[in-house]
């Protein structure tokens, strides 16, 4: 069965949304519940490093920071036709944070009415949910007001899942959360890159509304050792398994603190990049009972630390820790990969990086294609290494379960690529980007893919219009959702053109040269592109061209998902 998208305004034809749909929300509303109930018969299950959440009737929103829609939604709202949704995230809502702004204004102009105001607030679409498990608003406007409208709306008694990353919250907003039995369900809470302070952390921490959370996010807030210290000490947060702290400026006083808690004996996922932690401090993490059920330990680019020595993988695979799943790895000497490959817990790695590591030569993918303790392997990323020789890849006896492979910038020919389309015909992401191998292998190999979702073939030469035509109206196109090539002028409209099965694209990458207006206009009028979430163009030194191909992206009705659906800021597009 295949998977199902979100639904959103954006699926339905934009015909269909202009002229026949929000221009009578005001007259009548029944066909518009109607047609709104059938779409959202779909689900969609989000997935964590560490669980799975299933959310029936997703919902995602685009407001486009528009006055008229905002409104049109929020009537909506109101009328009642969003009490199934179990989940909700708001993209391009500019204007419906100024509600909650507004009726902070309000309120602090006469406090002596306040309990009127509070119950006729002008964001009371919030009250509109009985249903909501799934709350995103991941946007820079929204701030301390809209989590004061959330405390006012009972109705949201029943999130599990609450998303604030980006926002500009503060510490009275996490006081909020944590002293209200409204969030006493929450088992996810992302408050990373937010304006929180320590104050937070000890209102988390100290409450007992949020005992049930599983999964905390507070990266890139800056809060030091103290974070640790707090969840060590407390009386509440005894069932975490995700703890997110990147970013943090921890360092050894603070890591200490997991060792001497079980409060952090649940952790299947555990992220300290970014911090201040010293060789020290992650070799002390390694000998932690305490993390003997982690997945996935994220540890790099701490202090001086780019990528974890040799000798501190040795430890990890060798310590309590014996459920790791993934693992980068850049060993110095055939020696050291030697040692690395008897580690007595390496059976439970599901993701292997080699990546990147000029060291890493024939000799060593001989090691890991004959390693049976290696057969559970679902990713393999072996590009940018000395390795030429394919043939352990191709004639593999264990590892039949692998779904990414990359192969990037090694000297791989045709003939290997449509070997290894025959062996590993499950693959879903596959990156062949600077190779030896030719656009009409590519084409072939697709005929033995038959699981292709994401596909990277950065700097292989197209060859003609016609062959692009074949590549995009190949039945696998269908299947694609990520796709990263280098374009050539001219073969835009061949690769999006009228019988193009590349429909179903989240994410493009076009590498090259400069996109002239002609190539712009067929990417932002194309409405098989309507689900793209993410797009890169080559960068414009022109100014009124970037200015005018800014305008087109900002005026395309098809393309409202990119941004995560705010509608100016279009730099992050270029590079």
């Amino acid at each position: 069965m295949s998977r199902i998208s979100p639904p959103a305004f954006c699926d339905i034809p934009i015909e269909i949304f202009h002229c026949q749909i929000f221009i009578h929300f005001e007259n009548d509303y029944s066909w518009v519940y109607r047609v709104f109930r059938l779409i959202c018969k779909a689900c969609d299950r989000m997935v964590t490093k560490t669980t799975s959440y299933s959310f029936g009737n997703e919902f995602i929103v685009y407001l486009d920071n528009n006055t008229i829609r905002t409104r049109k939604f929020v009537e909506c709202c109101e009328k009642g036709y969003f009490h199934h949704l179990k989940a909700l995230r708001v993209c391009g809502g500019q204007e419906l944070s100024q509600y909650s702004k507004d009726m902070d204004l309000v309120n602090d102009d006469d406090n002596d009415e306040m309990d009127q105001q509070d119950t006729t607030r002008t964001d009371r679409y919030l009250n509109c949910f009985p249903n909501l498990q799934k709350l995103e608003l991941m946007k820079r406007y929204f701030d301390d007001s809209i989590v004061k409208g959330m405390a006012k709306c009972q109705n949201l008694n029943n999130l599990t899942h609450l998303n604030l990353q980006y926002s500009r919250i503060h510490d009275h907003s996490v006081q909020i959360i944590a002293s209200s039995p409204l969030f006493s369900n929450l088992t996810f809470l992302n408050l990373s890159d937010t304006k929180i302070g320590r104050k937070s952390v000890k209102f988390i921490c100290s409450s007992p509304y949020l005992s049930k959370l599983k999964d905390l996010n507070l990266a890139w807030c800056n809060l030091g050792n103290v974070v640790l210290f707090e969840i060590s000490q407390s009386s509440h947060l005894k069932n975490l398994t995700s703890l997110n702290l990147a970013r943090n400026n921890i360092s050894i006083e603070g890591v200490k603190c997991i060792c001497q808690s079980s409060n952090f004996n649940n952790l299947t996922c555990l992220s300290l990049n970014n911090n201040n932690n010293s060789t020290e401090g992650i070799e002390y993490l390694t000998c932690c009972e305490n993390l003997s059920n982690l997945e996935e330990f994220s540890v790099e680019t701490n202090a001086k630390i780019y990528l974890l020595p040799m000798n501190i993988i040795f430890a990890i695979f060798n310590g309590p820790m014996k459920k790791i799943k993934s693992i980068r790895v850049s060993p110095n000497t055939y020696d050291e990969f030697q040692e690395f490959i008897t580690c007595k817990n390496i059976t439970s790695l599901k993701s292997l990086d080699m990546g990147f590591c000029r060291s890493v030569s024939n000799d060593f993918l001989k090691l890991v294609m004959n390693c049976q303790k290696l057969s559970q392997l679902e990713s393999l990323k072996i590009g940018y290494t000395n390795i030429s020789d394919y043939t352990p890849l191709i004639a593999i006896e264990y590892m039949k379960n692998l779904t990414l492979l990359d192969v990037s910038d090694l000297k791989m020919n045709s003939s290997n690529l449509l070997a290894i389309s025959k062996t590993f015909p499950k693959l879903k992401v596959l990156n062949i980007s600077q190779t030896e191998i030719s656009f009409e292998s590519v084409i072939e190999s697709l005929n033995n893919f038959e699981c292709l979702e994401t596909l990277y073939i950065q700097a292989i030469d197209l060859v003609s219009c016609e062959k692009v035509q074949q590549f995009a109206c190949h039945p696998a196109a269908t299947r694609l959702k990520s796709l990263c090539c280098t374009h050539q002028h001219g073969f835009i409209s061949y690769l999006f053109g009228t019988f193009s099965k590349l429909e179903n694209l989240t994410h493009l990458n076009l590498r090259g040269p400069c996109l002239n207006l002609e190539d712009v206009q067929i990417l932002t009028s194309n409405p098989k592109l309507a689900k793209l979430s993410s797009l890169f163009l080559p960068g414009v030194t022109e100014k009124n061209l970037k200015k005018q191909t800014v305008a087109l992206l900002e005026s395309s009705p098809y393309l409202r998902r990119l941004n995560a659906g705010d509608r100016n800021h279009w730099e992050g597009v270029f590079y």
